[in-house]
């Protein structure tokens, strides 16, 4: 094998490596469907409107693709949101 093939193997050997070991640290946890209504109804979570409201954001939400996360110890609604020219863009929003 010639040099440069050396170091392309080592290279791509190494950045699976380092993305291997560095992916369960981004993992975070979500909620299911139910698991969000009981968290609503018991008062932990607001609803997506009210989060929405709350943080000023401009535009309509894309419910179908919402889903409640665990990031760095804060529950968060992970949404996308269309604004007024139909742009897309994803948003994370306080859901406690």
């Amino acid at each position: 094998m010639n040099n440069f093939a050396s170091t392309v193997l080592a290279g791509v050997l190494a950045l699976g490596l380092g993305v291997g070991f560095a992916a369960p640290a981004l993992a975070e946890e979500c909620l299911s469907k139910r698991e969000i209504q009981q968290k609503i109804d018991s008062g932990e979570l607001v609803q997506l409107s009210q989060a929405l409201a709350q943080s000023g954001v401009d535009g309509k939400i894309i419910s179908s693709q919402a889903k409640v996360c665990l990031v760095g110890g804060q529950w968060e609604w992970q949404v996308n949101v269309m604004d007024a020219y139909g742009e897309s863009k994803p948003v994370s929003l306080p859901a406690q």
